[in-house]
């Protein structure tokens, strides 16, 4: 079993996609997210120089669950909210993809997150519902504007909750950012059903080094 470290940082990058699209998932169908996995992503925004991808979620292990989730999508049968999460993850590309081509957007973007780390000092931590909100506000501002348009499913009183509905938009947010990577370390949407088997092997790979 070999891959280059591109692939490698390209598999751990789509992990991060999938794990965020599954707890947005887990929020709309339950209301409930596991909290680690919360924090690993939002806290992702927030990286801007780090050596290596897996550097960007503080070690391999804070992704476990997207690196199960990955295998779970292109080994298994997939269920319905498997196959809802899917949709989520190749939107998410998608839209990072139109994001590309604005540059203004991401300007704005950058300079949003660029202000976080002293509002965070001043709320004490990243899950503070203060700096979820204002990590919501800005997918609303600008990634909200763009086609396609992720519209999440599940149930009513879980989505009505505007506490959800910021949490949602943050995971979002960071799905795009993983997508970034995704694309910069050679990602296209065809691997997907072209280079399945190359990305079990990487997947497989990982799941033995957790």
């Amino acid at each position: 079993m070999t891959f280059s470290t591109q692939e490698r940082d390209r598999t751990i990058a789509l992990s991060a996609v999938i794990q965020a699209v599954h707890l947005v998932h887990n929020i709309a169908v339950s209301g409930k997210a596991h909290q680690d996995d919360v924090t690993t992503l939002l806290s992702s925004l927030l990286v801007t120089d780090a050596d290596t991808t897996e550097d960007v979620y503080g070690g391999l292990s804070n992704l476990t669950t997207g690196i199960e989730q990955l295998r779970i999508q292109l080994v298994e049968r997939k269920n319905t909210g498997q196959i809802t999460q899917l949709q989520y993850a190749v939107n998410v590309i998608r839209l990072e993809r139109q994001l590309e081509k604005y540059s203004p957007v991401m300007d704005v973007i950058s300079r949003e997150l660029d202000q976080l780390p002293q509002q965070i000092e001043y709320f004490g931590e990243i899950n503070n519902p203060q700096i979820i909100a204002r990590l919501a506000d800005i997918y609303k501002k600008t990634v909200s504007n763009l086609i396609p348009i992720i519209e999440v499913h599940g149930e009513a009183d879980y989505l009505e909750s505007s506490a959800n509905a910021n949490l949602i938009r943050a995971l979002l947010l960071a799905a795009i950012r993983a997508a970034v990577i995704w694309r910069q370390k050679g990602g296209r949407r065809w691997q997907f059903v072209f280079q399945a088997k190359k990305i079990i092997e990487v997947v497989e790979a990982l799941e033995k080094s957790l």
